[in-house]
C-alpha cells in the first residue's frame, strides 16, 4: 500500500471508532435533530471506508501470495466477516510491504562485479 492509501486505511479505523459512540449517542438523545446531525458523518465514514475497501483490494490484487487459492480467500474473508477479516489482513499484509518492493541497502563499497562492468 502507498502511504496515501495507508492514511485513508487509519482514517477509517479512526472514524470507526469514534462514529459508533456518537451515533449511539445521537440515537439515544431526546431532543428531535439527532437525524440531521448524524447524515453529513455518516456520508462522510460511508466514503473514507468505501475508498479503503477499494484501497484494500488494490493491494490484494498487486500482493503475489505463495497459494493459488489465498487471494480468494482473503476476498471472501474481507468481504463475509464484517470487517474482522478486513482487520486481520491490513494487520498480516497490507501494512507491510510487497516481497518485489522491498528495498535492499547496500554498503556502498563496490563490488568486485560492479568494478569488472565499469571498465
Amino acid at each position: 500500500m502507498t502511504r496515501i492509501e495507508k492514511a485513508i486505511v487509519f482514517a477509517a479505523i479512526i472514524y470507526m471508532i469514534i462514529y459508533a459512540p456518537y451515533f449511539l449517542f445521537q440515537i439515544t438523545r431526546d431532543t428531535p435533530p439527532h437525524f440531521v446531525t448524524i447524515i453529513p458523518w455518516h456520508v462522510i465514514g460511508m466514503i473514507l471506508n468505501f475508498a479503503a475497501i477499494v484501497a484494500t483490494f488494490r493491494d490484494l490484487y498487486r500482493r503475489p501470495f505463495s497459494y493459488p487459492n489465498a487471494k480468494l480467500t482473503w476476498c471472501l474473508l474481507i468481504l463475509y466477516t464484517g470487517g474482522i477479516g478486513w482487520l486481520v489482513y491490513i494487520v498480516k499484509h497490507a501494512l507491510r510491504p510487497h516481497p518485489d518492493e522491498q528495498v535492499t541497502v547496500s554498503s556502498g563499497c563496490p563490488t568486485e562485479d560492479s568494478e569488472s562492468s565499469a571498465f
